[in-house]
């Protein structure tokens, strides 16, 4: 796992530098560099040692040089490939996984990526052709950013190495921010500047005269067409791909641990690594004080069956003194309130293992959330959704109390209904996201509110009229490569291109990796994903039991408490956080006189909604102030350093 950055332009030692060392938390245990014979082209790279750790180098180039390459991740199957390749040919100067790629670009160009199995960020510098190559992974674990701006072109593994050399000024992107207010995470190939963008999961890039001049994707999910499995023989083969995926993610020269929480994706994942690994495998499990959001009990007796090292943290934050050095590692706003426990347990596992397991994916690939039963339910009942029912729906719904606690189960029929009174892509929105619809932006804004005719004033009225509505993040994907799917595979789908990994695989990478920990998620191993993808909806989500074959499969490895246990995720008391320890934090962020929020938004609606008493359910009311608070917290602390730092000679 690493740090990666490079320049087509003015590669000189001291910009390149710069970049290294912005990204020197992703990569503590060493740096290169490398310039093109003519100058224009420099490449940086700050290293995570985990495979060949003497020889693995980098920029690493093929046998006459012409072909060098910075990458950042894992190839899980390069012992596969080493062997293919040197039957071919090919003379290999180092053991790292990171040789593999340059040999394997030789031989196939870009399209090498598709034979890749891991996690990675690339960039390849072909001199024969005078070409860069980027290319991205499959599902998105491993960020990539350019910049096209000023004539040149910049890449880095994070916004802040492109922010340390660009010598062009960085501009918000209104659309952007519009959607980082619905959806509270911001997607690929967008970035919160209009001058940065972002290589998507599964595409390469080609750059040629500075300048993009090809975009493939080279892999996509694909739901379609449907294989032809029952229940018991789909268990057996999740069975063994899993395992097989787990037991690659164990190559590593340095010890692998494992995140364990009590739920049955990390349990699983931990009893095959148990099973697989020769040494006793380190687990780390993370606790509240709270015993609604202490999992520690559960994660304890998997622990126990498997004789694992087992680390137990209990998180005591002091979450307004952290928030500011937590939020800065996203380099743009992120709302994802469970960004803050997993900050405090990479935290703490990166001072026993420097690769750990994890189980994400699960839920997104075998529907682990109550929004896909919401979905089933509207599959059944989809022979009545039309306009009719919608509007009945709404008007059954104004006049319930609302709910006051997150998971119970009335919580789960409000949030239904509340689905059922929208058309479908609103729907999801609702039962995917549920941040803030547009009538509440434009309400935030002060839009359609009389007098205040200042500029400020016009400005938060009229900021978000030109721009497109948030949900067409999902709306053309939705009515087209979706739209023979059932409702199931639409929300699975959705989940899992939009956000997974935009949002939940951001969260681990840039935590783990502030750290200098390399997080692995054996659920998101293509082979499996591409298997179960095309699984009927009647196997992966047959009635009201979320995840039914992980829950299956758990029979075989964990104890019945924990297979039977309902799920949590990883939570935090973002309620009684905004409402005791960041209620000061939350008034002086979002309140402040001065800055992007008091530009933006109407200050009376700001205060408003502080108050708590919009008559919102608390769950959403929390998501909506944390995720104002982030954007504020964003603008005071990362953006002035992005601007500032930037080169300008």
């Amino acid at each position: 796992m690493c740090g990666i950055a490079g320049i087509w332009g003015d590669p000189s030692s001291e910009r390149l530098k710069m970049m290294a060392d912005s990204l020197q938390h992703r990569g503590p245990d060493d740096e290169g560099f490398w310039t093109s014979g003519s100058g224009d082209a420099g490449l940086a790279h700050r290293r995570l040692s985990i495979i060949d750790l003497e020889g693995g180098h980098q920029p690493l180039t093929n046998e006459d040089g012409r072909i060098v390459t910075v990458f950042n991740g894992e190839i899980y199957n390069y012992r596969e490939l080493r062997q293919e390749l040197t039957a071919g040919g090919h003379k290999f100067a180092t053991n790292s996984d990171t040789e593999t790629i340059v040999h394997l670009y030789e031989d196939e160009g870009p399209l090498a990526a598709a034979r890749l199995r891991g996690m990675f960020a690339i960039a390849i510098w072909d001199d024969r052709q005078h070409q860069l190559v980027l290319i991205r992974d499959r599902v998105g674990k491993k960020p990539l950013y350019f910049s096209e701006a000023g004539g040149e072109f910049l890449f880095g593994s994070e916004l802040k190495a492109l922010a340390a050399a660009m010598r062009t000024p960085l501009s918000l992107d209104d659309q952007v921010l519009s959607d980082y207010l619905t959806w509270g995470e911001i997607m690929a190939p967008a970035t919160i500047y209009r001058e940065i963008r972002a290589v998507e999961p599964g595409e390469y890039v080609v750059v040629r005269d500075r300048q993009v001049t090809q975009k493939r994707h080279y892999w996509q999910l694909q739901m379609q067409p449907k294989t032809s499995v029952s229940p018991a023989d789909a268990v057996e083969q999740v069975d063994g791909l899993l395992r097989e995926a787990v037991r690659l993610r164990l190559r590593s020269d340095v010890p692998v641990g494992s995140f364990l929480s009590g739920g049955i994706d990390s349990g699983i994942i931990t009893a095959m690594a148990s099973e697989e690994q020769a040494d006793r495998l380190t687990t780390i499990t993370i606790g509240f004080e709270e015993e609604s959001f202490d999992e520690r009990p559960l994660a304890r007796q998997v622990a126990k069956r498997y004789g694992t090292d087992h680390h137990e943290v209990v998180i005591r934050p002091q979450v307004a003194q952290d928030l500011p050095t937590i939020a800065a590692c996203y380099d743009q706003p992120f709302a994802n309130a469970s960004c803050v426990p997993s900050y405090y347990v990479a935290q703490a596992a990166r001072q026993v293992v420097k690769v750990v397991l994890n189980g994400d994916g699960g839920d997104e690939l075998f529907g682990g959330s109550r929004r896909y039963l919401a979905a089933r339910i509207n599959q059944w009942l989809a022979w009545a959704d039309g306009p009719l029912t919608r509007a009945a729906c709404r008007g059954l719904t104004a006049p319930l109390p609302t709910p006051r606690r997150f998971r119970s189960g009335y919580a789960f029929l409000h949030r239904l209904l509340r689905g059922f009174g929208q058309e479908p892509v609103a729907r999801y929105l609702t039962w995917a996201v549920d941040m803030m619809p547009e009538s509440e932006k434009r309400r935030m804004c002060g839009t359609g509110k009389p007098g205040a005719s200042s500029a400020p004033a016009r400005r938060q009225r009229d900021w978000l009229a030109r721009l497109a509505p948030s949900e067409w993040l999902v709306r053309d994907y939705w009515q087209t490569e979706l739209q023979d799917c059932g409702a199931v595979d639409r929300m699975l789908a959705a989940d899992y291109t939009r956000i997974l990994p935009h949002e939940l695989l951001v969260k681990m990478d840039v935590a783990c990796m502030a750290h200098g920990l390399e997080p692995r998620s054996p659920l998101l191993d293509h082979v499996l994903v591409d298997t179960v993808a095309r699984y009927p909806e009647r196997v992966k989500v047959p009635g009201l039991t979320t995840k039914p074959l992980l829950r299956e499969l758990s029979g075989r490895y964990l104890p019945p408490v924990v297979q039977e246990a309902p799920k949590r995720g990883f939570e935090v008391p973002l309620v009684r956080w905004l409402r005791n320890e960041l209620r000061d934090l939350s008034a002086d962020v979002v309140l402040a006189r001065n800055g992007l929020l008091a530009d933006r938004f109407d200050r009376s609606a700001l205060e408003h909604l502080l108050s708590g008493s919009t008559g919102l359910d608390p769950a959403r009311w929390s998501r909506r102030v944390w995720t104002l608070l982030m954007l504020g917290i964003w603008d005071q602390h990362v953006r002035p350093k992005q601007r500032t730092e930037a080169v300008t000679a």
